[in-house]
């Protein structure tokens, strides 16, 4: 999750390539939140596609507003580790433990600024895009019948957005919250106890 400063030069558009990161990257995420249930991967896909492309596609959107190029790009390594952890943990604890370091926005700045608000906010895009998701399926959770196949869509994408925004404003880098603190502290912690709150709710 995330971006990354990038040095390398990249086309505009989203290329085959991107697309395939990211749903390489996408189908990971949701096999992982469906704790390996096969009847809880339909309520997964819908929460992930909020929470992780959403989250990616505001990063980019951003750092192109800033008029730099930018391009997700999945991470093998940190694929890799997902899967043998969640699996392990899977095995272990009956619990999958997340880690949710699939890849990142990679960003281009194509000429010498001072970056660090541009790239403060490009970091701050993904998890506030992930708060505002999680916040409105708090909202549609209270308007929904209990326990019905539409609750337990909004309950895991309120869960899933919450915890990603919360996970990647940890101020620890290459995480969102690395980048957010170094430009605006005060922002970062507004940010990251929003998210906590809003998460310790459901």
């Amino acid at each position: 999750m995330g971006y990354e400063p990038w040095k390398g030069v990249h086309r505009g558009g989203m290329g085959r390539k991107e697309i395939e990161d990211l749903l390489i990257s996408f189908l990971v995420l949701a096999l992982l939140f469906s704790n390996f249930d096969p009847y809880a991967i339909p309520y997964s896909i819908i929460a992930v596609l909020t929470a992780f492309i959403f989250h990616e596609l505001a990063h980019r959107q951003v750092a192109r507003h800033y008029g730099y190029r930018a391009y997700y790009k999945r991470w093998d390594t940190g694929i890799l580790l997902a899967l043998l952890m969640g699996i392990a943990t899977r095995l272990l604890t009956g619990t999958t433990w997340i880690f949710a370091a699939l890849g990142a926005v990679q960003v281009y700045a194509p000429y010498a600024v001072d970056s660090r608000e541009a790239f403060g906010r490009i970091a701050l895009a993904g998890p506030l895009t992930n708060i505002a998701v999680g916040a409105a399926a708090l909202v549609a959770l209270r308007a929904v019948a209990p326990f019905t196949s539409i609750w337990w869509v909004v309950k895991t994408t309120a869960t899933v957005n919450l915890w990603l925004a919360f996970f990647n404003l940890l101020p620890f880098p290459p995480l969102d919250g690395s980048k957010v603190v170094r430009w605006n502290a005060g922002a970062w912690a507004v940010a990251i106890g929003v998210s906590y709150l809003l998460f310790r709710l459901l």
